[in-house]
């Protein structure tokens, strides 16, 4: 990408990006180098919020008799996908561009879990153990208005690859040697 920055032609100018919807929010900043190449760097974001309570009545073996319970849980977690790609303009017609688009990203998890008010920091463990990449790779089309402005969409296919690793030690009985 240094090579593709430090050989910009007089025809280079920035480009800016941004996508909203039902999933993942994204924007994106990029410098056209030529006619027909963008690099850029990009940031995708998702959250999720739940809520989980649940009341009602059990048996309590200690005082033996029914009481009444109430529990709830809440998870607070986002996902943020930094991101370095390049789009490559294949194909022109007047106001009309093709273009593919290549990307690395390195995703980054956040998130906090409570359970009846008390913060579980069992989750904050397992990210912090957890690892991933992935990549995208699409197509789309952009419609230029004038020089300076275009309206797009574009099909992609995303993989992402999570991976998570831990150890620990057990003890178990073995009823052959008695230890």
């Amino acid at each position: 990408l240094a090579i593709i920055f430090l050989s910009v032609n007089s025809q280079a100018q920035f480009t800016f990006g941004v996508s909203t919807g039902l999933g993942l929010n994204s924007a994106s900043f990029g410098y056209q180098v030529s006619p027909k190449l963008v690099p850029f760097i990009g940031l995708q974001y998702v959250n999720a919020n739940i809520k989980f309570e649940e009341s009602g009545e059990r048996w309590d073996y200690d005082l033996y008799q029914v009481e009444n319970y109430s529990n709830d849980a809440e998870l607070k977690a986002g996902l943020f996908i930094p991101n370095l790609g390049v789009k490559y303009f294949v194909m022109q017609h007047e106001k009309l561009q093709a273009f593919l688009l290549l990307n690395l990203t390195k995703p980054l998890a956040h998130g906090k879990l409570t359970y009846d008010g008390e913060e579980e920091e069992e989750l904050n463990d397992l990210l912090k153990k957890a690892k991933a990449w992935g990549g995208e790779f699409g197509f789309g089309v952009e419609y230029f208005m004038d020089e300076n402005f275009s309206i797009g969409g574009e099909f992609g296919l995303r993989y992402f690859r999570f991976k998570y690793e831990d150890s620990y030690e057990s003890d178990y009985y073995n009823p052959n040697t008695g230890n």
